[in-house]
Parts: C-alpha cells; structure tokens; sequence
C-alpha cells in the first residue's frame, strides 16, 4: 500500500498554466475578420479568470499560427486564415497577444507542437499538410502499430538532424522577433522516433532541447522552457523522451505531465514531484476537460463539474505540484454552461490550495481509454500503455475476488465526511460481495444499492467512410463521426461512508470478492471500472 509521505508548499508564485491550442479560439470565439480588439479582449479574459502563465500555441503541424515567417509556412486551416487581413495591415497577432499579456501582468509562453496528430484534419479542410513535411517523406515515421489512429498523423523522425533543425529554427526565429517570456515544447503525437527506438535515440531528442535551452539562454530577458509531455516517465522514455535528464540538468524549468485528452485520477504524480523538488523546475500537471472516453460521450461532452476540478486540483497539489497546467479547457463550453468567460472563474479557486480544501470535491476514478480501440487493444492509449483500470470478477467458480487501486490525498478524519460508490458492467443488484478496504472488511448492512440495475450507457460507434484500406474518422461537432462507446450492459452501484480510521490519504485498495453470484444475471463476469468519492470540507 503506497501512502503520501509529506505534503511540501507549492513553489514559486505563479500557479495557474492555460494552453490555448492553435485552432479552438480561431474557430468558437474569434470572429471572422479577427480584429486587434477582439485579440485584446480575448486575453483580458484570460487574465480576469487568475492566469499566471498564457500559452497559445504558434506552430503546429509544421506551420505557423498567429504569425507570418519568411522561412516557415502559414497554417493553411480555414480558421486561420481570418487572422491575415490585420497580418497584411503589418500587425502580427501574435505580437498584440503578447503585449496585452504584459499589460495584464502575465507572462506569455509560445507553445511548439513537437509533431501533430491532427494531419487528417487538414486533408478534410482540403487543404493538406505543411509543404515541408508533404516534400520530404523520407523525413517521415511510417511503422506503427496495429490501429487505425496511428495512420491519422504524418509524424517527421527526429532521427535526422534536418528535423531537429526544424525545429529548432522555428524557435530561433520566435525567439530572434518576439517578446516571448517562454517556449513551451508539447509532445502529444504518437511518435518521434520508430518504434521501439525511442530508448536508444533519446540522446537525439535531449540534444535538441539542450540546444533550445542554450539558445533562450542567449536572450538576456533568459526565456524559461517548459515541457508538455506523456503522463507517466516510462511513457516518456519508450518514445525517446529522456525528461528525468532535461529535469536533472536543469533543461527546462517546468514540466506539466498529463494525459493526451483526459484528467485522470490515477495518475502517479508523486514520482514526478520527486524529480523536480531537487531540481529548480516545478510541476504543473495537466487538468482536462474529461475523465475518460466513456464519460465524455455518456454525458453529452459536458466538462467535469467544478467538484470534480477543486478534487484533481487537490491531489495534484497534495501530490507535490507547483501549479496546473489548463489544456483544452475551452473545447467542451462550446456546447454547454457556463460559456466564456464565466467558465474560467474556477481558476481563481485552482490556484489556492487551501481555498481548494475548503470546496466539496468529487473524485472520478474510471477508465480513460475503456472502450476505445482506435490503438490497437481497447483501452490502449497512443503511447502503448493501457489505460483502463478495472477489477474483473468471473462469475465462475464461486468465489472470485480482485483489487482496484486509486489515489486519495484526503484526510477524511478533517472533513465532515466522505462517501465512496462503485459500479459495474454486469453487476446486478442481486449479486452478493464482500467489501473491504485497505484490508478491512466493510459490514455488509453499512453498504447500499441502488435497485433495479441502473440504465445501460447510450453509445455506437460508426465510421462515416473509407478511403481504401483507410477508415478517416470525422468529428461529432461537425456531424461526420458518430465517436461514442458502444452502449454497456445495465448495472448496479453499492456505495458507503468512508471510515476514517481505515481510509489511507495517498494509495487506497479497495478488495472485492463476488460471494453470491445472481443467477439471473447474464454475462461471465462483473467488471468493476467506475469509483467515485464525494468529500464534504469541515
């Protein structure tokens, strides 16, 4: 059983991190023609909600956003192309970012997309990919894995210095004519290197941020450097991304570790607070709009509650984090209350941990990637590792028994009292388990149930059309893929109060042993992948 061992102060004074990606603001909030007082406005609200740290990504895919280079294409997306008349009037988008940043008392971080998995995108705009990329195949990733979604993307190999040179001169150049206070390098693709040599060919990768960190280091306003990256260390390492080193030699000064599209509870920040407290570099972990694949879908693409935000804010901060990262934070207001800006008032409450404390908080523990297979396995993520935590209990022979893990940085004796439920595909209400917690037996007449079995989840998915061999998925927003789970069976949810005295504040085990099994019920199996915890503060 893994426990919290301390709780250290967050570092530093800035805590709150919000990443716009290149296009979501293009296409939902600005108009079309976007004029500098929209550009303004836009970061006043940014700044009114308690950002520290601005981040709007310039260069994706290969192509600038928000600025126009010489050398470097223009993003060639529709939703771009509403910033060039004031680029052809000489103002650059980026530059009234930034200097309304200033004036706002934030500092401006340019965010680099170190590849893009969104090339489909662009060939559904008609428009293609970036010119660089498009004439240099041999430039080019191509052996993937099993999965359809790995053939979306048109991943350059960072094996060859042309890449890295790539790379690097986009920064030279943002750096050599802008006010930049930061770099931001984001590595959400699916590869950088081919597969299974991301290990040996991490020294490629650690170079090139060696030379990004000496090349900001030249500017005497000394630009800091951050890392979005994979959740965990080992994803990181198996793509070639050696961060334990750039943390170690002191590359970089923040690193937000998350996963790609999800906030997950699960996830070990403590190993990452361990690497950066040494270091001067502080942890900003990544909070997302959803919990999981399943959750998004189920509810409609509503984002996670303001419960559910104060309770990741809370482990991350118990955990060992500096601050939050804030990633794809707008993409779900598109469609429901609160819209901007009054969607980002939770941020003044995300960056105080003791006003966080004092918040109802709601924990969702359920798997991130269940019911997706566009990798290969279901529940398998673009990194390899599978991420969706379950506890399976066969419903024969009798007897079956499992374990699920999850993380609770609670001191449940300080709070007025918390309540854990669990749910199951295929549980019925008549089925019999023995609970316990931690190793202690919770009474069966302290554990309730919800009867009849709750609904099935809503869901089907379907691909809109093929291309060959290729299956191009389409996005629900834009009515061309139908992106939901398939529909589960029924089930049954159990929930009880949370003893104190037995409730670990870090790693928790909750065993369950299936002691009768309801004849009645189908299946072969109780699947137990959905935990959830309702804390109430003091």
């Amino acid at each position: 059983m893994e426990t919290a061992k301390r709780q250290k102060a967050p570092r530093g004074s800035e805590r709150i991190l919000y990443v716009s990606d290149p296009s979501s603001i293009a296409r939902k909030l600005l108009p079309d023609p976007v004029r500098e007082e929209d550009l303004r406005n836009w970061v006043d609200m940014v700044a009114a909600s308690g950002v520290d740290l601005f981040g709007q990504e310039v260069f994706s895919m290969g192509w600038t956003t928000y600025w126009r280079s010489a050398t470097y294409e223009y993003d060639q997306r529709p939703q771009h192309r509403r910033f060039l008349p004031l680029i052809e009037a000489g103002l650059e988008p980026l530059e009234i970012l930034i200097d309304q940043a200033h004036r706002r008392g934030m500092r401006f971080v340019a965010g680099i997309r170190v590849n893009d998995n969104h090339a489909h995108q662009a060939r559904e705009q008609g428009v293609g990919i970036a010119e660089f990329i498009d004439a240099n195949p041999q430039l080019q990733l191509r052996d993937f894995p099993e999965g359809e979604y790995y053939e979306l993307s048109d991943p350059l190999d960072f094996s060859f210095e042309e890449v890295r040179e790539f790379t690097l001169g986009v920064i030279r150049e943002l750096a050599a004519r802008f006010d930049i206070d930061g770099i931001e390098l984001c590595y959400r693709d699916y590869a950088y290197f081919p597969v299974g040599t991301g290990p040996e060919r991490g020294p490629l990768m650690t170079d090139l941020v060696q030379k990004i960190r000496a090349l900001l280091d030249e500017d005497e306003k000394k630009p800091i450097l951050g890392a979005r990256v994979f959740a965990t260390i080992a994803e990181c390492e198996n793509l070639g991304l050696d961060v334990s080193e750039w943390i170690g030699a002191r590359l970089i000064d923040y690193v937000s570790p998350q996963d790609t599209m999800y906030a997950d509870f699960n996830l070990p920040y403590e190993p990452w607070a361990a690497l950066t407290l040494e270091a001067e570099c502080l942890l900003f972990p990544g909070l997302l709009p959803w919990t999981s694949f399943r959750a998004r879908y189920r509810r409609n693409q509503s984002p996670i509650s303001n419960d559910t935000a104060r309770a990741l804010a809370h482990t991350m901060y118990r955990a060992g984090a500096d601050g939050i990262s804030i990633y794809n934070h707008f993409v779900p207001t598109l469609w429901h209350p609160p819209f901007y800006p009054q969607a980002m008032n939770i941020f003044h409450q995300l960056r105080d941990p003791d006003r966080i404390a004092r918040g109802e908080r709601h924990y969702i523990f359920d798997p991130t990637w269940g019911g997706l297979t566009g990798f290969g396995a279901d529940g398998k993520s673009s990194t390899g590792a599978l991420n969706a935590n379950q506890l399976r209990l066969a419903r024969s022979p009798a007897g079956a028994s499992g374990e699920y893990r999850f993380y609770l940085y609670e001191d449940i004796a300080d709070t007025l009292g918390a309540t854990l439920l669990f749910r199951g595909a295929g549980l019925s209400e008549n089925d019999e388990l023995e609970v316990a917690l931690n190793g202690h037996p919770i009474p069966a007449a302290a554990i309730a149930r919800t009867r009849p079995s709750d609904a099935p989840s809503p869901g089907g998915m379907i691909w809109e059309r093929e291309e060959g061999e290729r299956r191009i998925p389409c996005f629900p927003e834009r009515g061309r893929y139908d992106f939901r789970p398939a529909p589960g069976p029924a089930f049954s949810t159990r929930w009880f109060a949370l003893p104190a005295a037995i409730t670990v504040c870090g790693q928790n085990t909750l065993s369950l042993t299936l002691g009768h099994s309801d004849p009645g019920a189908g299946g072969e199996a109780v699947v137990i992948d959905e935990v959830e915890v309702f804390v109430d503060p003091r």
